[in-house]
């Protein structure tokens, strides 16, 4: 029979039972962390590199993100739109790489078409119950480098009419829809915290039917109906946020793919700054991979007015060459226009 501990004894086991728990609480403590860094850590923001502005990581943890209408200084965007083909592939498709540049502006009502008296749009998000409806004249080789109108929506979340089928495409169809689908991500119209994720604008039309396709073969048929025919939205996420000049700007990243594996169908990738006290798009450039065919493609749009919360604004001195096109622009957009207009349809002969 095993004696029966004293007291003393118990008490001394328990001392050193609770000291080697806390050595060894305090030595995992010390051990570093394995775990992810935290998602909301802002990184360095290369989006901007090449206008040369300085950016600082900004300490908010959240912002909020809503478009905002441009008020009483017309904004105005370059396009740049630069694709890259396979070998041999151009002279297969009797047509060539597009490399372009293109200009658009934007600008708010000046009267209500109704009633014929001149729009004070508030300062501000536009209101979530509510849609400004503008005027947009787009610029480029696509329209023959004469300006084109054309009506121009903004909510607090998009910015419209936009194609809903440009992140799939391999070639420019309407320059305009394309173009305001392509650079502006759709906003969450809330505060939003870092590293928070949210659904974007619905991404359908010609994009459904590459997922209903075997990827491998490109064919359908019944060895393919159990493939859903329809796509995901864009995935939006808010990457960091950071001080460019004396105004806060949130970078924000986009990804669309058919639900194929990555190379093998179509996938977009976008990344886009935005001015979060001026709610406007500064900067933005989306990717387009061709798993299909090969092209990539590359579209970016940069803001190039002297409007607040703007490049310019901050501290970027545009060339003299892109100054003079932004201009002309502007003094084309002044003139009294006879509504919108269409650009010319594409032809296989002009197209591709």
């Amino acid at each position: 029979m095993s004696p029966v501990p004293t007291t003393a004894a118990v008490h001394a086991a328990l001392v050193r039972t609770g000291l080697a728990v806390a050595v060894v609480v305090v030595a995992f403590a010390m051990v570093p962390a394995c775990a992810e860094s935290d998602p909301g850590e802002p990184g360095e923001l290369t989006a901007l590199a090449e206008f040369e502005l300085a950016a600082r990581s900004d300490p908010a943890r959240a912002a909020p993100l809503a478009w905002q209408a441009p008020a009483d200084c017309p904004q105005v965007y370059r396009v740049r739109i630069d694709e890259t083909y396979p070998p041999g592939l151009e002279d297969r498709l009797h047509t060539s790489a597009e490399r372009s540049e293109s200009f658009l502006t934007i600008s708010s009502p000046r009267e209500d078409v109704r009633e014929k008296v001149p729009v004070t749009w508030p300062s501000g998000p536009v209101p979530k119950d509510r849609l400004s409806v503008g005027r947009l004249v787009f610029q480029g080789p696509r329209t023959q480098d004469r300006p084109v109108l054309r009506d121009f929506a903004l909510s607090a979340e998009l910015a419209g009419p936009a194609s809903p089928d440009a992140p799939c495409m391999e070639r420019t169809w309407d320059p305009v829809e394309d173009a305001l689908a392509l650079g502006w991500p759709q906003l969450s119209a809330r505060l939003v915290a870092r590293g928070e994720t949210w659904r974007g604008a619905r991404v359908e039309g010609r994009c459904n039917r590459s997922a209903c396709v075997d990827p491998k073969t490109g064919g359908g048929g019944p060895d393919n109906h159990f493939r859903p025919c329809a796509t995901m939205s864009w995935h939006e996420r808010l990457e960091g946020l950071h001080t460019v000049g004396d105004g806060q700007v949130a970078e924000i990243s986009s990804f669309w793919s058919d639900g194929h594996p990555q190379g093998e169908g179509l996938s977009s990738e976008r990344i886009a700054v935005i001015s979060v006290d001026h709610g406007r798009l500064l900067h933005s450039r989306t990717v387009i991979h061709h798993g299909y065919s090969g092209i990539e493609r590359e579209i970016r749009v940069d803001a190039v007015d002297a409007c607040p919360g703007g490049l310019v604004a901050a501290g970027w001195t545009p060339d003299p060459a892109l100054v003079a096109a932004r201009d002309a622009l502007m003094a084309a957009a002044d003139k009294p226009g006879k509504g919108p207009q269409q650009p010319r349809k594409q032809t296989q002969e002009r197209g591709r």
